[in-house]
């Protein structure tokens, strides 16, 4: 996993592609928590970040399986 700080959610390019979707989104208080995925190298990538200032971004690498079982799951 990766942490990174001070970055802006909307600056944050993920893999430097315009290949990328975000496929999948929820917020729980202050966090949120996203699932893209890339077109050209079926990659699926985990984020979860907090709006508040300083951002904080963490940033994981997962499976597909993992991805659908995020998005299947209900809060």
């Amino acid at each position: 996993m990766k942490l990174l700080r001070n970055i802006k959610l909307d600056n944050y390019n993920f893999y430097n592609s315009g290949a990328t979707r975000k496929i999948f989104s929820v917020g729980y208080e202050n966090l949120t928590t996203f699932v893209y995925y890339q077109d050209a190298s079926n990659r699926y990538t985990l984020v979860i970040a907090k709006g508040d200032d300083p951002p904080l971004i963490v940033e994981k690498k997962i499976t597909r399986a993992e991805a659908f079982r995020l998005m299947n799951t209900r809060p």
